[in-house]
């Protein structure tokens, strides 16, 4: 998700956070729920990134950005 959104996961699409045209993986770990508002930022010049504690962090264009205060799981 986008960092901070709470919009539940049926509101979104998965995008890959690295493509894998660009050598990345399908699957949950490469993919981020976001929602059609979000996904569009995503493709104008916003970024997302899991850090290694599962944690979202997602960039505006100028650099700046925001940190999931928690890791997000799935739900079982």
């Amino acid at each position: 998700m986008f960092a901070g959104c709470r919009a539940p996961t049926h509101w979104c699409d998965v995008h890959l956070l690295v493509p894998w045209i660009d050598g990345g993986e399908t699957g949950l770990d490469d993919s981020a729920p976001l929602r059609e508002r979000h996904h569009t930022q995503v493709h104008h010049g916003f970024r997302v990134e899991r850090r290694p504690d599962g944690r979202r962090h997602s960039h505006r264009p100028d650099g700046t950005g925001t940190t999931t205060p928690a890791a997000l799981v799935p739900a079982a």
